[in-house]
């Protein structure tokens, strides 16, 4: 009975931290008006967030040191390079530096990102077609940054 109420205790834990878990997150179109406000903190900054979690987008963006994260950088999903085409998503890193959204974003042939913070934007030049941005920064690339 006891292992039963461990369990439960568990479970709801984890059901509230995913609550909690918000960034800043515009969508244009979005038919289900989700946007949300809440520069929380996130964990586990670094981390392939779609290892665990459901997003369509998860990721961290660090300063030009790259040891410490920016919270407050916007990161952009656009269809065309630099900025430029139309901005599919626009995403507010939290107070851990992190973003991530579960709103359907549609990569298509590939989207392109941007990281804005307040000296400066840092463009991607290959386009992308998933939102899982640690799964290869800051492991078979440099880390995500801007300035």
């Amino acid at each position: 009975m006891m292992t039963v109420f461990a369990l439960a205790a568990l479970l709801l834990a984890c059901e509230k931290e995913e609550q909690s878990e918000t960034t800043d997150t515009t969508i244009p179109n979005d038919t289900t008006g989700s946007t949300t406000t809440n520069l929380g903190s996130s964990h586990n900054t670094g981390k392939n967030c779609l290892s665990c979690h459901k997003f369509s987008v998860g990721g961290s963006v660090y300063k030009k040191d790259l040891a410490s994260t920016y919270p407050g950088s916007v990161v952009k999903l656009s269809t065309q390079p630099n900025g430029t085409g139309t901005v599919v998503a626009s995403l507010t890193t939290d107070n851990g530096g992190n973003i991530h959204t579960s709103s359907t974003i549609s990569f298509g042939t590939g989207l392109y990102v941007s990281a804005t913070g307040i000296t400066g934007t840092k463009y991607m030049s290959a386009a992308i077609t998933s939102g899982a941005c640690n799964s290869c920064h800051g492991s078979s690339v440099p880390k995500a940054w801007t300035e």
